[in-house]
């Protein structure tokens, strides 16, 4: 507060005076104060600076306070209902398409290359309910509809789209028959503009193909009314065998922080800096000898490369009653995995 910096200034700072001789603000009266040339430049330069830092720092305070306000005022604008379970508007002319890769995530799907019942977000999700605001919740690259539950399970009106109806069909055939689930690609969304609080997609982008990109991000904006809140995955450290190379080299877009963020303002979405903040998790702690397996990723003509190495901390993934407790996690920059990425759409 205002009164605690003006406190912290009368109590410590310290001016020279008496020639070089220290005078403390905390004891006034200890010792004479003589007006010597010196000592008034001192004081004038010290209480100058203290005056200026104090000006500052209320003025971005209230330039803080300010800005939350407007965001939280465009919030309650653009979200919709608090209540209810209505299902999203939809396209009139939309029809369902896949890709060419679905067999390759029907196959990780059913045959071992992810663990039945996973669920990446939803070590994370808990912390995204209680730090934005929303109601409705699309979950873009649901999977086995595990995060859709979740949500669901803390009164959120969550939805789901999957490229691997296999997966849809074995892991979750009741949240597909009443449609709260459904196959589909992130190229070509089924719902109107604008129909979702919150995008949320957990470690799925990594996954698209490069010529995919512009459309997938347009398409995720374009169905927010407000929020985006992403990991996605930056390292190329995936599956070292599998019975073909697509399986093994599952991670096939790899990019730059700086690369995800200028593609989603192409489209209208912009960095959301506080709820990074308050989830990316970072680390200045490890040495060059401390990082191992180091590689290189991403693209010279396409945000540049960057180097990802290992590094021995131990972290949780996915649900906690899995347990599954991995040792090492992969770094980039000073940033451990995973990689979140938080938007507000611009309306």
């Amino acid at each position: 507060s205002t009164a605690d910096k003006l406190r912290c200034i009368s109590q410590h700072c310290s001016l020279l005076a008496n020639d070089y001789t220290a005078w403390s603000c905390s004891d006034p009266m200890s010792r004479p104060l003589r007006s010597s040339p010196i000592s008034i430049v001192l004081f004038t330069v010290v209480a100058t600076l203290a005056v200026s830092w104090l000006a500052k720092s209320i003025s971005t305070g209230s330039s803080n306070s300010d800005r939350l306000k407007e965001w939280q005022a465009l919030d309650a604008r653009y979200l919709g209902k608090s209540k209810g379970d209505t299902p999203p508007a939809r396209l009139d002319n939309y029809k369902y398409k896949t890709n060419d890769y679905q067999e390759v995530y029907d196959k990780s799907w059913l045959a071992g290359g992810y663990p039945k019942q996973s669920c990446w977000g939803c070590r994370f999700a808990p912390q995204v309910i209680t730090k934005l605001p929303f109601h409705n919740v699309l979950d873009a690259g649901t999977g086995n509809g595990a995060l859709v539950r979740l949500m669901r399970d803390h009164g959120k009106s969550a939805w789901g789209i999957e490229l691997s109806e296999a997966v849809l069909k074995s892991e979750c055939p009741d949240l597909l028959e009443k449609k709260v689930v459904e196959a589909g690609v992130l190229t070509n969304l089924p719902y109107a503009s604008n129909s979702f609080d919150l995008v949320f997609s957990s470690d799925v982008l990594e996954h698209i193909h490069e010529d995919e990109a512009d459309k997938v991000v347009s398409e995720l904006v374009r169905v927010s009314r407000r929020h985006l809140f992403l990991s996605i995955s930056l390292k190329p450290h995936t599956k070292a065998s599998a019975d073909n190379d697509a399986e093994a080299n599952r991670h096939t877009m790899l990019r730059p922080r700086s690369w995800w963020e200028a593609k989603f303002a192409q489209y209208g979405a912009e960095v959301n800096r506080e709820m990074l903040w308050a989830m990316q998790e970072k680390s200045t702690r490890f040495t060059a000898a401390e990082k191992d397996d180091c590689r290189t990723a991403g693209s010279k003509t396409q945000g540049g490369e960057f180097q990802v190495c290992v590094v021995n901390s131990t972290w949780l993934v996915g649900k906690p009653e899995q347990a599954n407790v991995r040792r090492d996690r992969c770094m980039v920059g000073d940033e451990l995995e995973p990689w979140f990425f938080s938007f507000r759409k611009r309306r």
